[in-house]
């Protein structure tokens, strides 16, 4: 089903596609059924849509049928376009990223077979690499970050706020406890962690959010104190940002339920609260000015981090890419979370966000293998049980002057036996990040030669190789046969 919006497009949409193939302009067709141009464009650009007998006018001058006019199926060069419309993505684009539906369709409009044409190109990547709707909001909610710098102001103001409200500026005074009271004093929501279990189908939950006069906030008792205080600091920040209550994101045999780029924006704004109540911007800034200071790096220091705060190594080093861009000047870094079964030779990137927008590293679908000398990966051989794990390097990429301090966290899962998880952020060693970091040349710390796979690496002693480099070879073979047509055709 289409809205009415959608509708006016596409009207618009096949007004102008007919009046070039008939080869009139605007003042042409506008003079012809007496309307204005002004009022032509206006159809043409989805703002309008005529009554009947003026569309009765338009399709007499452009001597086309009436009911072929009115059709919502537009012909072969413009299909992509109607694809587009009725995904309902334009509908994504006004508000969040700035730019008008109405633009778009302008610019349709002006060259319909190529960008119809490219649309379509899009639409094959995507089916190409089986990309669903999750996963095409997700890319967009990243690139929302990304042009950001991950960090938002306006929820950290409120994130303030509402700690200076309720406690003083205190966060240690931020229990699960008296999130709960929060929750049921002030927004009427009453919090039960034995209701989940009641229901084995919901068994990977980690909550859920039962609307009504009295709402509900279901938790799992099998959550740890760290990530029941998360859950309900989320809670709070719906509440708080007036988000709407009924947007969450539930994850559902390995996908999300995420339907449409506002429900993401909503449940990263929430999350986005609960790390800025959690972690506090000016404790944890003054926390790390002094770590950055100093000229060793310490590691304990940092995992010190971990129990100060009472959170996960995942939450602290998320919040990093919050407050190391627009505390500490350091706005091209990389974050990345790896996930891996133990046993299992293969590495999940399960998250990314890449703040210089170079995207190296990045995700694959193609089965590549991730070079192991990334200390994001061997840390993974370090874990204890029960225990974080924690590891720094200096990573070089090989034929690039790309150089990063790259500093990684891992843990088990709770919830998940056998399941390990890496967080790893890496700082461009640029003469700014020099300086802000003290301890970057640390001889300590471990330089590696790294790369992005395997299959595209060149390294030709490299221990840790887990893949032929055959993309690197292919490639190297073109450059050659390129090199040779060059000096044949001079």
């Amino acid at each position: 089903m289409l809205n009415e919006e959608q509708i006016r497009f596409i009207f618009g949409l096949k007004l102008g596609q007919i009046r070039r193939e008939k080869n009139m302009t605007p003042a042409e067709l506008a003079a012809r059924c007496g309307l204005s141009v002004s009022y032509l464009n206006e159809i043409e650009k989805g703002k309008k849509y005529p009554k009947a007998e003026k569309i009765m006018a338009l399709a007499a001058a452009l001597d086309t049928p009436y009911d072929h006019l009115v059709s919502l199926k537009l012909g072969r060069k413009m299909a992509p376009v109607a694809d587009l419309l009725q995904s309902g993505f334009l509908d994504n684009l006004s508000g969040v990223f700035g730019i008008e539906p109405a633009r778009v369709i302008d610019m349709v409009a002006n060259a319909p077979a190529r960008v119809g044409a490219f649309i379509n190109t899009l639409i094959e990547i995507a089916r190409a690499y089986d990309m669903n709707k999750e996963q095409f909001y997700n890319a967009a909610l990243r690139s929302f970050q990304e042009l950001n710098e991950n960090h938002f102001p306006e929820i950290e103001k409120a994130a303030a706020d509402f700690m200076q409200t309720f406690d003083g500026d205190n966060f240690f005074c931020f229990t699960p406890e008296r999130m709960k009271e929060i929750l049921q004093s002030r927004f009427g929501t009453r919090v039960y962690e034995d209701r989940l279990e009641q229901y084995p189908e919901l068994a990977n939950f980690r909550s859920l959010y039962k609307p009504g006069k009295e709402p509900e906030l279901w938790i799992s008792g099998r959550l740890s104190g760290k990530q029941k205080k998360f859950l309900l600091a989320k809670e709070i920040g719906y509440h708080i940002l007036q988000l709407d209550l009924q947007s969450r994101v539930y994850i559902l045999e390995g996908r999300t339920n995420t339907e449409s780029f506002d429900q993401a924006l909503i449940n990263f704004k929430a999350s986005y609260f609960a790390g800025a109540v959690l972690l506090p911007a000016r404790e944890l800034e003054a926390d790390l000015k002094e770590l950055f200071s100093a000229r060793r790096f310490e590691k304990e220091a940092w995992l010190q981090l971990l129990k100060k705060y009472e959170t996960t190594p995942e939450t602290l080093m998320y919040r990093l890419t919050n407050l190391l861009p627009a505390r500490f000047g350091l706005n091209s870094l990389f974050f990345l979370r790896f996930h891996h079964e133990k046993g299992d030779p293969e590495f999940t990137l399960s998250k990314e966000l890449h703040l210089s927008r170079r995207h190296t590293p990045h995700g694959n679908d193609r089965g590549e293998h991730y070079c192991r000398r990334w200390a994001s990966l061997n840390i993974f051989s370090s874990i204890e049980s029960g225990k974080p794990a924690m590891a720094i390097q200096h990573s070089r990429y090989v034929d690039s002057d790309q150089e990063y301090l790259l500093i990684s966290m891992a843990r088990q899962l709770v919830r998940s036996e056998g399941s390990e998880v890496s967080i790893s952020i890496g700082i461009p060693l640029t003469e700014e990040s020099k300086k802000r970091i003290r301890f970057w040349n640390d001889d300590r710390i471990p330089q590696r030669m790294v790369n992005v796979t395997c299959e595209r690496c060149p390294l030709s002693d490299c221990k840790e190789r887990a893949a032929l480099p055959r993309i690197y070879l292919k490639e190297q073979k073109n450059e050659e046969l390129k090199a040779l047509l060059a000096s044949l055709l001079g």
